[in-house]
């Protein structure tokens, strides 16, 4: 676990730095630079680039991650590396083509509910590609075990560029026309600089081969865009669907309460990036009980981590909305059950690494089709309903029954599953906590109740696990910086 904690730390201190860069736009600079069109606007555009960015990429980080350490001479490797640059053009192309022959069609369909969107089209693909080609770069270095550069290009530099752009329209250089047209650049520079990071790493000699087994690594990239797309829809596919239903400005109001309850998914994301390509290590080696022992691991430690600041949150959520304007807190109910399936994904450590890089994969396509049918379906009858609340359910049953239902098919086929007794006593410490502090209100200002309650939040809740010994790597990172003498 030494380079998974060394990296996790690193990564998670990386991904909090662009979640307080995120907190300063979305939660200052655009409110108050930004119209409530715009914002909503903002998360729209992003929120469908997303979620055909795993068709644009082709599944090819996943391929890369799962099939790189298989090849063992530099003439394999280059030859494997050529092919995956390459592949994702073929869908690329004729989806440009598509859109440009039905521009109009697609622009008046999406602009039904909210004629804004629809001038922005071209910014939907121009965005998923970028970011296929990001995650493609990236993953070309997450298999040489470097995962900290490309991680902070991730997670800080589009939302430092996004901050730079709302200081540029804020001093009127730029309008909000030119805002999400400013999108575009971010992340295209993005994906040049994790492509230039990626040649450093590691530059082939560009080789056209057959490859081994090329028709197992087409199916696996073929299944990884639909378990991708499934994935991403089970976050993205709410947004989507509110375009549909209810004005943008409730859009923006969602978005706000997503980007909260997003902070708790802070360790899984810094993890991942070192558990994929270590999981992919040992099943290609045939180590069984290592797998089994990162499942574990990964799990306790990212549910301690998790826990912390799923208390922080919801025992200063009210305190958090008494400073925003009073049309916001109709979305407070949406951070509670989204929080909930950003915990489940701390919860169930290295699942996704462990179906992405076995035999089990094929597994996401059904389960994922099954439950995103559901997501739909939901999404459908709860939001005429229940509006962006009805959203909130919608994602929050379907992605919870998705997680589950992975680790409990991971459990039949391989006899492992995440959890000890120590994972049930964090459970019971955090609802405890949260049980304590929740009703405990102080009647000062609302900034000053939550630095309050946070320092009291901290205090019983690193004392307890550190009691507890809940986790060894908690402890020995709490005797290292916090118990010093």
């Amino acid at each position: 676990m030494g380079i998974v904690v060394k990296q996790s730390v690193w990564n998670l201190v990386i991904t909090g730095l662009g979640f307080v860069l995120g907190a300063l736009n979305v939660l200052i600079l655009a409110q108050v630079y930004l119209s409530d069109d715009y914002y909503g606007l903002w998360n729209y555009v992003l929120s469908t680039s997303f979620l055909f960015f795993p068709l644009m990429s082709f599944g090819i980080h996943n391929t890369i991650v799962k099939y790189y350490s298989s090849y063992t001479t530099k003439e394999e490797r280059d030859g494997f590396l050529t092919q995956m640059l390459l592949w994702p053009l073929f869908i690329i192309i004729p989806i440009i083509g598509i859109i440009y022959l039905a521009q109009d069609t697609i622009a008046s369909y999406i602009s039904d509910k909210n004629e804004i969107t629809g001038a922005f089209l071209w910014c939907i693909p121009m965005i998923a590609i970028f970011q296929a080609y990001f995650e493609i770069f990236y993953a070309w270095v997450k298999v040489h075990m470097k995962t900290i550069v490309g991680n902070f290009l991730k997670e800080v530099f589009y939302r430092a560029g996004a901050m730079l752009t709302l200081m540029m329209l804020a001093l009127g250089w730029i309008d909000q026309t030119e805002f999400i047209y400013s999108l575009m650049v971010i992340y295209a520079l993005r994906a040049l600089l994790m492509n230039i990071i990626a040649f450093k790493t590691y530059l082939p000699v560009f080789r056209f081969q057959k490859l081994m087994n090329t028709s197992k690594i087409i199916n696996y990239s073929i299944y990884m865009i639909v378990a991708g797309s499934i994935s991403t829809a089970l976050i993205d596919l709410d947004k989507f669907m509110l375009n549909q239903y209810v004005a943008i400005d409730q859009i923006g109001y969602y978005g706000i309460a997503i980007f909260i309850a997003t902070v708790i998914a802070v360790p899984a994301r810094g993890m991942a990036q070192i558990t994929h390509p270590l999981t992919a290590g040992h099943f290609n080696r045939d180590e069984m009980g290592d797998v089994a022992q990162l499942y574990k691991r990964s799990s306790l430690n990212l549910s301690v981590v998790a826990g912390f600041l799923l208390v922080i949150i919801f025992c200063n959520l009210k305190e958090f909305y008494a400073m925003m304007p009073p049309e916001t807190r109709i979305a407070i109910p949406v951070v509670f059950l989204i929080a909930l399936t950003k915990f489940s994904e701390n919860l169930l450590g290295s699942n996704n690494a462990i179906l992405y890089n076995s035999d089990l994969y094929k597994v996401t396509l059904w389960l994922g089709l099954v439950l995103t049918l559901l997501a739909i379906g939901l999404n459908w009858w709860l939001i005429p309903i229940f509006g962006i609340i009805g959203a909130a359910i919608a994602t929050c049953v379907a992605y919870l029954c998705y997680a589950f239902a992975k680790a409990y098919y991971v459990y039949m086929k391989l006899k492992i599953h995440p959890w000890t007794s120590k994972t049930w006593n964090t459970l019971f410490l955090i609802a405890a906590i949260i049980g304590i502090f929740y009703f405990w209100d102080f009647f000062w200002h609302p900034l000053v109740n939550i630095a309050v309650k946070s320092v009291l939040i901290s205090l019983t809740y690193l004392w307890s696990i550190y009691k507890l010994k809940l986790s060894s790597e908690m402890n020995q990172i709490i005797k290292r910086y916090l118990l010093r003498n």
